[in-house]
C-alpha cells in the first residue's frame, strides 16, 4: 500500500449523472425499438445501452484514477493504482482479428466458359476471413475523470471466404462441382470509441462507431473443385480431377459499423520515460454488408490487439 493525495470530489453531480443516464438510457430503449426494426439497429441501441450501465457503474465507483498533488485529503491505494499524469496520449496500435461471415455472396467466375457464352455465376455462402491491423492512436480523458475518448486509424489487410455446399452443374464448364470464393482486400478504417473506467488499476470497457473504406482490392478469385460421390477431387482412376482457380471481381462496399469491447491500460517505463500507457484489448466489432449487390454478404469479427501510448502536455 502507499499514500498519495487526492481531491475527494463527491457531490451532486455524480447523483444527477445518475439519474440522467438511467432515464436517459429508458427513454432512448423504447423510442428506438418504436421506430427501428432492423438487426442493426437493434444491435446499436443494444450497445448503447451497455454503455450507459458502465457509465453508471463507473459513476458509482468509490475511487477515481487521480493525478498525485495539489490535493487537500489523503488516502491509500493499492499498489497497483493507475496513476495518469496527462491527459493527451499519442502512440500507435495493431491488432490481428477473425471474423464469422454470414449472408450470400454473388459472383462470376470469369473465364469459366467459353467465349461469347453466357456468364457463369455462382453464390457462396457464410465462410470465414483474418486479418491484421496497424496504425496511430490518440487518446484525451481528463485525469480526474473516469470516461474518456479514444481515436484510431489503421491500414487493415483482410483474407476472406465463401463456399458453396452442394454440388452444381453446368453445362460442359462444370460436371459436379462446388466453388470457394476467396479475396484479399486493404481496407482503410477510422474507429472513435468512449471508454469507461472501471475501478482504479486500469481496467475499462468501451463502445465506439467504425467506418471501413476498401482501398484496394489485391485479389479476388474463385476455386472450382470437382466432386466425385461426395468428395473432393482425389486419385480415384477415372473420376474427375479437376481444382480449377478463376478470376472474378467482387464489389466491395464501404462499412459503417460499432464495436464493443474491453481492455486494460498498464504502466510502463520504457526508454527511460515513465508516462506511457501499454493496453492489451478485446473488441466485438458487426457492421453494414460487407458486399451489398446484388445479394448481402456480412461479417462479425472478435479483434485482439495492443497499444501503445505515451503521455504529452
Amino acid at each position: 500500500m502507499r499514500t498519495v493525495r487526492r481531491t475527494s470530489r463527491r457531490t451532486s453531480w455524480h447523483q444527477f449523472s445518475r439519474m440522467f443516464a438511467c432515464n436517459f438510457s429508458s427513454m432512448f430503449s423504447q423510442r428506438f425499438s418504436q421506430r427501428f426494426s432492423c438487426n442493426f439497429s437493434s444491435m446499436f441501441a443494444w450497445s448503447f445501452s451497455v454503455f450507459v450501465l458502465l457509465q453508471v457503474l463507473s459513476l458509482t465507483a468509490n475511487a477515481q484514477i487521480f493525478q498525485a498533488g495539489n490535493n487537500e485529503d489523503e488516502m491509500e491505494y493499492p499498489s497497483d493504482t493507475l496513476e495518469r499524469k496527462h491527459e493527451w496520449w499519442l502512440g500507435v496500435g495493431g491488432s490481428a482479428f477473425y471474423a464469422v461471415n454470414f449472408g450470400t455472396l454473388t459472383v462470376d467466375v470469369i473465364g469459366g466458359t467459353a467465349p461469347d457464352q453466357p456468364k457463369f455465376t455462382v453464390m457462396p455462402q457464410g465462410g470465414m476471413g483474418y486479418g491484421i491491423a496497424f496504425g496511430p492512436v490518440v487518446e484525451y480523458r481528463p485525469i480526474h475523470s473516469d470516461i474518456g475518448v479514444l481515436l484510431t486509424a489503421n491500414i487493415d489487410w483482410r483474407w476472406m471466404e465463401a463456399e458453396t455446399t452442394v454440388p452444381i452443374e453446368y453445362d460442359i464448364f462444370a460436371i459436379n462441382a462446388t466453388f470457394e470464393a476467396q479475396s484479399t482486400v486493404l481496407y482503410a478504417t477510422a474507429a472513435m470509441s468512449v471508454k469507461a473506467q472501471l475501478g482504479i488499476t486500469g481496467s475499462f470497457a468501451m463502445v465506439g462507431v467504425i467506418y471501413d473504406q476498401p482501398i484496394s482490392t489485391i485479389e479476388s478469385y474463385v476455386w472450382q473443385h470437382e466432386v466425385w460421390e461426395g468428395e473432393a477431387p482425389t486419385d480415384i482412376p477415372g473420376a474427375p480431377q479437376t481444382s480449377i482457380k478463376f478470376n472474378t471481381v467482387t464489389d466491395f462496399k464501404p462499412r459503417f459499423g460499432i464495436q464493443v469491447g474491453f481492455g486494460h491500460d498498464f504502466l510502463a517505463g520504457m526508454f527511460g520515460y515513465r508516462g506511457q500507457l501499454i493496453t492489451p484489448y478485446v473488441i466485438l466489432q458487426g457492421g453494414t454488408p460487407v458486399v451489398s449487390d446484388p445479394t448481402s454478404w456480412n461479417s462479425v469479427s472478435v479483434r485482439l490487439g495492443v497499444m501503445w501510448r505515451g503521455g504529452i502536455d
